[in-house]
């Protein structure tokens, strides 16, 4: 992942206007930033450095560009370690392409194995690079070749990416959208053109943003923009393709429009269940995948939203794998199943920032004692990816609020694919039966992202009757009851009340003693059809005793106040139930005014 921002301009670029531009782009990406530019005499210029763009600009000058035309980027390393050499632009074998990209290209090692034996030399170890060698063969049979090989290539690729390119000699920006946001902003009487990861961050640049079509190419000049379809490659006139206006409040525009971090990553959680199926590449899923399946023991660790993550995992693992896991809070971890630690045992070790001081220290205590380490996490380049034997980076993109949102289901994502993986080896799952598990996730995301405004909408009226009580029930059951744990937590975290996620069965145990008129007790309906009736029994128990029922329900029936979230597979049903519940103590925590991103006495990760 990472934001793309581009300058085309009559004189030289504007003082500042790269580094405001990228500024913005930061919830894309902070591992690493660049830009690329032509001098005076048409040579391609690169300067870069791995890093927060905050500390590159101190070695590297953003503000004045001596160029008309410009590319910068700021990345967030999935494919490739946070080093100088993935950072991008990216170049070709004659350093007369630049090119930065967003997302994710699935099959690249087979187009790059193609250019290799054509005697390309690879410098990074991104599937970025591809593209700037794609452009250096068009460029060898003349520049007007460009766009043609980039629609042929881009329909060969599969993937969700967006590259824009830069070549020596040439004042336009080539630009493939497939699968990740690209806009070109304009300005009325405006002497410059933009091209931007989202509109948001044009704001002040531009007045209009063109929204370009998914899976299109495009030529962008300062007097000329022409923009292909990849299928076809016919043109698309431009009065075909969506323009918005570029107007926002300035203090959101950080946030690509949202008044908070959090909203914005829970409405970017189809995009990162998409980025995690692409993120993980096959050939490490399946060493992990060997790893677990020939272990004598297997563990899972980890803390807070990552914890319920793996509790969730060892459903996904019984139910897909045949094999049991423990899953054991890395808190805990030291103190008493070390002693089962041994040569032979496995340990997942899950943490989204790579950096829990919990989870490192059990890893490392672990490995003293002959475990082999699969890490877990959505941090390229992090203390976990260093210690692990084999690491998954669930690809999410960064994750600037405090309460884990969409990281979480990115996680649930990683952990289905590493679980149905294993299950090849165990016998419990065909390739036909993983292949469409990972088809379902994908079309469960589109269908995902089409539902997230309802959600929200749900959750913010379900928000007013919660307004006033200060402690509430989050319930669940089986596959979900790691779901009622998490929710819980989001509701401490978003909204700073009491809530306490407890088991279907066991409200009927003590808990349901403090249930009295009005008091809210959420129940997520249980997907296991044996579950249903307790269900019944619980919800009827509820409303006698006069409680504010809210049934978070995928099959559309339920008691009380409904939430309908749509109908998946079992093995899915976390990925959707939560999400309206995080909405929820969203629109709850803003409700009561709280500094719903960063919470008072939270960290995002506790590294000490």
């Amino acid at each position: 992942m990472g934001g793309i921002f581009g300058i085309i301009c009559r004189g030289t670029v504007p003082k500042g206007a790269l580094l405001e531009g990228l500024k913005r782009l930061l919830y894309r990406g902070y591992d690493g930033a660049g830009y690329a530019y032509l001098d005076k005499d048409g040579k391609l210029i690169i300067k870069k450095a791995p890093g927060h763009l905050e500390e590159v600009a101190k070695k590297i000058d953003f503000i004045n560009i001596p160029s008309d035309i410009v590319l910068g980027h700021t990345r967030y390393a999935s494919r490739g370690w946070p080093v100088i050499e993935n950072t991008h632009p990216l170049s070709d074998c004659k350093n007369k392409v630049a090119v930065v990209g967003d997302g994710f290209i699935e099959n690249y090692e087979e187009v790059k194995k193609e250019l290799s034996m054509r005697g390309h030399v690879f410098t990074s170890r991104t599937d970025m690079e591809i593209y700037a060698h794609i452009i250096e063969e068009a460029i060898d049979q003349g520049a007007e070749n460009v766009t043609t090989q980039l629609i042929k290539y881009s329909r060969m690729l599969n993937g969700a990416f967006a590259i824009a390119s830069l070549v020596s000699g040439v004042k336009k920006l080539y630009v493939v959208h497939k699968g990740q946001p690209l806009v070109i902003g304009l300005k009325q009487g405006g002497d410059c053109v933009y091209l931007s990861s989202d509109i948001p961050s044009l704001y002040g640049f531009a007045d209009e943003a063109i929204v370009l079509n998914e899976n299109s190419v495009a030529e962008i000049g300062l007097e000329e923009i022409k923009v292909y379809d990849i299928a076809s490659g016919q043109q698309i006139p431009l009065t075909q393709l969506l323009r918005k206006r570029v107007k926002y409040p300035v203090e959101v525009v950080g946030k690509a429009g949202y008044p908070h971090y959090m909203l914005k990553e829970i409405m970017e959680i189809p995009d990162a269940i998409i980025r995690t199926t692409y993120s993980i590449m096959e050939k490490y899923l399946r060493l992990a995948s060997m790893i677990i399946y020939g272990a004598r023991n297997v563990y899972i660790i980890a803390n807070g939203t990552s914890l319920h993550a793996g509790y969730v995992a060892s459903y996904y693992f019984a139910e897909m794998a045949g094999l049991n896991v423990n899953v054991v809070s890395s808190a805990e971890f030291p103190y008493y199943a070390l002693e089962n630690v041994s040569t032979g045992t496995v340990l997942i070790a899950i943490s989204q920032s790579g950096e829990t001081s919990d989870v490192i220290n059990s890893v490392k205590l672990a490995k003293q004692r002959g475990a082999v380490i699969i890490g877990v996490t959505n941090v390229v380049g992090s203390r976990l990816t260093l210690e692990s034997n084999v690491y998954l980076p669930i690809g999410a993109g960064p994750e600037i609020a405090v309460p884990a949102t969409k990281t979480f289901v990115s996680t649930l994502v990683a952990m289905a694919m590493l679980s149905g993986y294993t299950g090849l080896y165990s016998g419990n799952m065909s390739r036909n039966e993983y292949e469409e598990l990972v088809k379902n996730i994908r079309n469960h995301a589109e269908i995902l992202r089409r539902e997230l405004p309802r959600y929200s909408e749900r959750a913010k009226l379900l928000s007013e009757k919660l307004y006033g009580w200060k402690d509430l029930y989050v319930v669940g059951s089986g596959i979900n009851y790691p779901i009622a744990l998490e929710a819980a937590l989001k509701l401490k975290e978003a909204s700073i009340i009491h809530s306490e996620g407890v088991q279907l069965g066991e409200l009927r145990h003590g808990p349901m003693v403090l249930v009295k008129k009005n008091y809210p007790v959420i129940v997520i309906k249980p997907v296991e059809e044996q579950a249903v009736e307790l269900y019944n029994k619980v919800a009827k128990e509820i409303i006698s005793r006069q409680g504010l029922l809210i049934t978070v329900s995928q099959d559309g029936q339920g008691y009380g106040e409904v939430i309908n979230v749509i109908s998946t597979p079992r093995v899915l049903s976390p990925m959707t139930t939560i999400i309206p519940l995080q909405l929820l103590a969203y629109h709850l925590g803003v409700r009561y005014g709280h500094p719903i991103d960063t919470p008072p006495g939270l960290a995002k990760a506790i590294t000490t």
